[in-house]
């Protein structure tokens, strides 16, 4: 390990800042906070509440954890009803998303959505543009073209299985793994430090008590050095980790409680990809054509679902 963080990790716990966006009639609260290629919005919306995209340039996910909001997605094209703990794909164009019953909506954007990412909290941090990252070059478009593409996510999770259960989606733009709870505490031996080359990683939350540890890499100037970072962090809350950053985050507290863990990267991660069945959309999206120097961008203490092959 060579890179240094060119910054440090952006931390947001939703309840304690103000939203960045209020809809006109109220309905709708909208926190957004970014990192070098996407912005994340969770929304907290009434009953009728609308969130709307005139012409968004590239795909978005909108993610409904469970005991969220119940929601109609609808494009010029079509609509769909999605219920809690489900993943959406919209794609490009003009959308409009109408609140069924209040409660939580995540949507995950491309820094293509300049306007999204000009509101977030967090956007001083990325004045630099973020030079260290991989660019968002799209991957190829869905076999049988954009459009509206639904997963509930019951389904992918099995009661008697492994503590850690991942559940792998990603898009032209993006991934996102989005864990089965859990309902045990993680063991501190077995933990995974690990780090990421060009990208950075969001870990979403809303349930538990997390600490996400961080250490970053020494350089020549003392004074560029940050220090370790083992806090506990409320949810529902954010982390946006830098590349070269090493990382592994835990639940903490007794075991029983619900705690959720949501892994987002943008673009797609390759190692995760081209390991057959796991991405659970796989079908949908083909590969690009790629070096295979590519595929590998962490290092680090990996469990075995994390490695490429």
């Amino acid at each position: 390990m060579t890179g240094i963080s060119r910054r440090a990790a952006s931390k947001f716990v939703f309840p304690n800042e103000a939203p960045q966006v209020v809809s006109e009639d109220g309905r709708a609260k909208t926190w957004i906070v970014r990192g070098g290629n996407f912005a994340i919005c969770v929304s907290e919306v009434e009953e009728g509440a609308v969130l709307s995209r005139g012409d968004n340039p590239e795909e978005y996910m909108v993610i409904l954890p469970p005991q969220s909001a119940s929601i109609t997605i609808a494009t010029d094209c079509e609509a769909i009803d999605a219920e809690p703990d489900s993943l959406t794909i919209v794609p490009p164009g003009s959308s409009r998303i109408t609140a069924r019953s209040p409660g939580k909506i995540v949507r995950i954007f491309s820094k293509a959505a300049t306007d999204i990412i000009a509101l977030a909290a967090n956007a001083d941090v990325y004045a630099d543009g973020a030079p260290e990252l991989a660019p968002v070059d799209l991957w190829p478009e869905p076999n049988d073209g954009y459009r509206l593409r639904h997963y509930p996510l019951a389904q992918h999770l099995n009661p008697n299985g492994d503590r850690i259960q991942p559940r792998c989606f990603r898009s032209t733009n993006m991934m996102v793994n989005l864990f089965g709870s859990f309902f045990t505490r993680r063991e501190t031996n077995s933990l995974s430090p690990h780090w990421h080359d060009d990208f950075e990683q969001a870990s979403l939350c809303f349930d538990g008590r997390w600490v996400h540890h961080i250490r970053y890499n020494w350089g020549a100037d003392l004074k560029d050095w940050i220090p370790d970072d083992h806090s506990e962090i409320e949810t529902p809350s954010i982390i946006i980790i830098p590349a070269w950053a090493i990382h592994t985050s835990r639940d903490i507290g007794e075991d029983g409680p619900e705690s959720s863990l949501y892994d987002i990267f943008c673009p797609p991660r390759m190692d995760f990809a081209s390991k057959p069945g796991f991405v659970l959309n796989e079908v949908d999206y083909p590969l690009p054509v790629i070096d295979s120097e590519q595929r590998t961008k962490t290092g680090g203490t990996l469990l075995s679902w994390q490695k490429a092959n």
